[in-house]
Order: structure tokens, then sequence, then C-alpha cells
């Protein structure tokens, strides 16, 4: 024979007559919990990562009934939905003990279930504790003070990066290296994007990239003009050095930083977003061929 476990959302208006218990949560600390063949409502203060523990049907709640063999050893009924904050739990057995594992924010919670005949806890509430909370700031970060010194700045110590790491590691303390070797094919230059760097003090990307021309002509390069974008979003360049001009096939290294926002505030680019550089560049006219010189040798006259 099979008998048939339903679904535990009739039963919970009838939570309210039941026990109600509150809990501060520590990983360290392992709860007695105290159920019946009634529903326990366990509550957490966001998303469960996963439910875990021997011996226990375990479901995401879709199905309408869950089937179980009699006789099976099965001592409680687990539902947990994904990504929900709480999960229900009901014993199957009388006299049945077990252990269950919540995964939250990356921590286990241990409950020690035990199976009574009375007054079970309909209701277990987890909060955090006070030191718990995230602390708010008082007052939101100052924007960046843009400056020339600071943007040629970030520059240098990006280029000096390998040398500052080893010798004077405070110069690049908070800065964060990819190194990426991505190539962007734009119509009459390769982009090698090399290193991104994050300057989080300074809210700066500085990007290192080696510019290769793809043409026959000689190119020239507005610097200025560099830019990053993400997406639909595109953020200039506060400060750039680079070539002027590349000869057909030549190729140069190149750098620029973003920092900040235009109206001041923080950009918070992560270095690790996928950029495309875009650069303008302009083929420079053929040079037409330049009348060759006329020598003239006079004659000396003769005697």
């Amino acid at each position: 024979m099979r008998r048939v476990i339903g679904i535990f959302l009739v039963v919970m208006s009838t939570l309210s007559a039941q026990t109600i218990s509150e809990f501060a949560l520590d990983p360290q600390k392992a709860v007695e919990l105290l159920v019946s063949r009634e529903v326990t409502a366990i509550t957490m203060p966001g998303a469960i990562t996963a439910v875990a523990g021997a011996d226990m049907l375990i479901d995401d709640g879709r199905a309408a009934a869950v089937e179980v063999e009699e006789g099976a050893s099965l001592r409680f009924h687990v539902t947990h939905a994904k990504g929900a904050n709480f999960l229900l739990v009901q014993s199957l057995q009388p006299d049945a003990t077990g252990t269950l594992t919540m995964i939250f924010e990356g921590a286990a919670y241990v409950l020690q279930l035990r199976t009574v005949a009375g007054n079970p806890i309909a209701s277990a509430i987890f909060t955090r504790r006070a030191g718990d909370a995230a602390v708010k700031l008082d007052h939101v970060p100052e924007p960046v003070r843009f400056s020339p010194r600071m943007a040629f700045s970030v520059l240098d110590r990006a280029r000096a990066y390998p040398v500052l790491v080893k010798s004077l590691p405070r110069a690049v303390d908070g800065v964060t290296l990819r190194a990426q070797h991505r190539k962007i094919d734009l119509p009459d230059v390769e982009i090698d994007v090399q290193e991104v760097y994050r300057f989080s003090r300074e809210d700066a990307l500085v990007f290192l990239v080696n510019l290769r021309n793809k043409t026959d002509q000689t190119l020239e390069i507005a610097p200025s003009t560099f830019a990053a974008r993400v997406g639909n979003e595109k953020f200039e360049q506060s400060v750039a050095n680079g070539p002027r001009t590349l000869r057909p096939g030549e190729s140069a290294e190149a750098e620029f930083a973003i920092v900040g926002m235009p109206d001041g505030t923080r950009n918070d680019l992560s270095a690790d977003n996928a950029f495309t550089i875009l650069v303008n560049t302009s083929r420079r006219a053929p040079e037409t061929a330049a009348s060759a010189p006329v020598s003239v040798t006079k004659e000396a006259p003769s005697s």
C-alpha cells in the first residue's frame, strides 16, 4: 500500500494557535526544534540556498502530493521552494529525531528535529543579531575630485605596477589588475586590450592597449577620443597617451584612464567588464609625387 503526504498549505491556518519561537542566527550553535505531524514553518532573513538531511523527504513544493511507500524509513517531510526564505517541516514518524542542515549566506545552520506529541513549534523565525546588521553610512562618499595630476598619477602607477607591487606596495594599495588580452577589431585599427587596472580610491580604470594599423595607408590617431563601451554605456577618457600616427602595419602602445563620471559622481566600474575600446582614426591622403628637381650643368666657355 501507499500513503499520500499532501502539501502542507491547507494546514497553515492552524499555526496561530501554536507556539511561535524566535532564534538568533548563529552557525556555531545547533537549534533544537520540536515538530509534529502538524506543519512547522522555518523562516530565515533571506533566501535559503539549500537544505539537506538524512532519511528525509525533501521536495520543492511543486507537486500536489507526494507518494511514500508504507514502512519507508523516512522520518520527516521537508518542503523548500528554490530561492524561498522559508521551509516547511512535518514529522512522518512518532518519536523521530533527525538533523536538518540549511545553507544561508554561505554558512550552515543546523536544526536538531525532535518529534513531540504536543506543543510543537509552529513557526520558527531566525533573526540577525544586532551586530550582524549592515552598517549604514551617515553620509554618502564624496565624489572624486578629478585633477590632471591625479589622472597622470594613475597612468604612471599602472605602467610601473610590476615594480611597485614588489618594491613599494603601498603605492598600489587597493589596485586591482586584470590581464585581458582581448582583441577589438575596428575598421582601420586592431586594438589589443592588454591590461585593465582598477584604482578604487581614485575611482579610476586604466587601460593599457596596443594599436596596430591594418591598412596600407598612414593613420592619424586621436588619443583624446579613446573611450570604453559596455553594453549601451560609453565612458570617455579623462586622460590619454598614445601615438598620433601609425604607418601601414605599424604597432604602438597607448594608455588611457577613465576617472569618475562627468558629473563628479563615481563610476564604480569593475575591471572584469568585457570593454569595447573605441578611438577615432583617419587615413592620411597619399602624398603626390613631387616633380624631380632639374639639374643644369653649365659648360665652361671654350677658349
